[in-house]
């Protein structure tokens, strides 16, 4: 299970329900359906409000949604995600 999927199966047992998570993270609760099913990106801004709302680290989860939306075939993006992973490794040696 990936951890957008988790956090808001988490979500939904805290809060009772999407709508009551959505309502929590502050988005109409199709955006929690459409992150759910994939047919709509979660950005790193609501990757780290839903981790909010379900007690989770904010920062890891911001960078875990950057990452699935990096480009691997560009040397930038290349860059960019090893740069986001040693971030990541350091955020979860805290």
């Amino acid at each position: 299970m990936s951890q957008l999927v988790s956090f808001i199966e988490k979500g939904r047992s805290i809060y009772g329900s999407y709508g009551g998570l959505a309502k929590e993270v502050g988005v109409p609760q199709s955006h929690i359906s459409m992150w759910k099913s994939g047919v709509k990106a979660c950005t790193a801004p609501d990757r780290a409000a839903l981790a909010v709302a379900v007690g989770e680290n904010p920062a890891e989860a911001a960078i875990e949604a950057a990452l699935e939306g990096i480009n691997l075939e560009k040397p930038q993006g290349k860059r960019a995600a090893h740069a986001l992973q040693l971030a990541l490794q350091r955020i979860r040696k805290l």
